[in-house]
């Protein structure tokens, strides 16, 4: 399946995240133009009453807002020209299409890079409602540490609690070489969803090191599982990789259970022999991602890590022949990997 596709699948895959994002997006676009046109002219009595909701309500205290209604009732040009470039950010992310929320990763560029970008263009809707609500309050918004240039630019890691809970969510196209999870420890929070649409070559288990209890974790073949993950309340990361990639499959779905068996459902572990680097990540590398990932289904009490000097065989009854079968397959795949190209 043509990797155009798979990214269109993910995308729809996303409906309700999409539409949520999209849903508070729109009624800030409608509160802010309202604001323009009370405040170019005397308010009407009682306006400032009227109740703030979606994006806005998050970030604006309706309480002073309605106290400055009293107070100030004209924009002057400067601040009228803030909020109409507050307002202009926000409709142009609320008439994008879903494509808005697809990147794909640049030749020069990592996937961190990749995804601090796209999250940054659509976190822009943030910076425009924190420009407006600072206008309104009559306090200086251009050049703040709330919106730090006149278009609103506001990357994830100064988002706050409230914006990360309705994160708009996010599609990014990658070379299998270039898929290191450690990257994307930092935007796991809230209510992130971060699709993966993997293409070529690719490591076998990387999103194993992003297995928390509250993260949904799912590598997978087909589309459709991904509707299980955009479903998901909190963070979410997902990796669509092609069909017959020979990537493990697997879901950690943290509503399926308080216990670690219970969360994480293991479809495939790929065998370890004849691993061999893709990029930067080595053969070492993925063969300690597939032992981890082996180790996670052996229960509370079997915590000895397996041994990868040698095929040592243990002798019959001793405590070793009765390891659990998940202790013996991460040692069996860590040994049987083709460590010799390290390159």
């Amino acid at each position: 399946m043509p990797s155009e596709e798979r990214v269109d699948l993910a995308l729809n895959s996303l409906g309700a995240p999409l539409e949520a994002f999209r849903s508070a997006v729109a009624r800030a676009v409608d509160e802010v133009r309202g604001e323009l046109e009370r405040r170019r002219q005397p308010a009407a009595a009682g306006g400032a009453s009227e109740e703030l909701g979606g994006l806005a309500s998050r970030l604006m205290d309706a309480g002073r807002f309605a106290g400055l209604f009293a107070e100030e009732s004209v924009l002057d040009p400067e601040q009228a020209a803030l909020m109409e470039a507050a307002h202009d950010t926000l409709a142009s992310l609320d008439a994008a299409d879903d494509r808005a929320f697809a990147r794909a990763v640049a030749p020069d560029e990592t996937l961190r890079d990749a995804v601090v970008a796209g999250l940054g263009r659509l976190g822009a809707a943030f910076g425009a409602a924190r420009g407006a609500e600072l206008t309104r309050e009559g306090r200086e918004a251009h050049g703040s540490a709330e919106a730090p240039d006149p278009l609103f630019s506001l990357p994830p890691a100064a988002w706050n609690r409230a914006e990360r809970g309705i994160a708009p969510p996010l599609v990014v196209e990658t070379p299998g070489a270039k898929l290191r999870a450690g990257e994307l420890a930092e935007f796991v929070d809230g209510a992130q969803k971060l699709f993966l649409v993997v293409d070529g070559p690719a490591p076998a288990a990387p999103l194993v090191r992003l297995i928390t209890p509250g993260v949904f974790v799912l590598q997978t073949e087909d589309p459709a599982e991904l509707e299980r993950a955009a479903a998901f309340p909190g963070p979410a990361v997902a990796a669509l990789f092609p069909e017959g990639s020979g990537a493990a499959r697997f879901a950690h779905d943290p509503a399926a259970g308080q216990t670690l068996s219970g969360r994480l459902t293991i479809e495939e572990i790929p065998a370890a022999d004849g691993l061999r680097p893709v990029g930067p990540i080595s053969a070492r590398q993925q063969a300690e991602e597939l032992a981890q990932l082996a180790s996670l289904t052996a229960p509370a009490g079997a915590l000895g890590a397996p041994s990868t000097n040698g095929d040592h065989t243990p002798e019959a009854g001793s405590d070793e022949e009765a390891a659990q079968p998940a202790d013996r397959l991460a040692a069996w795949l860590l040994r049987q990997a083709d460590l010799r190209d390290m390159g």
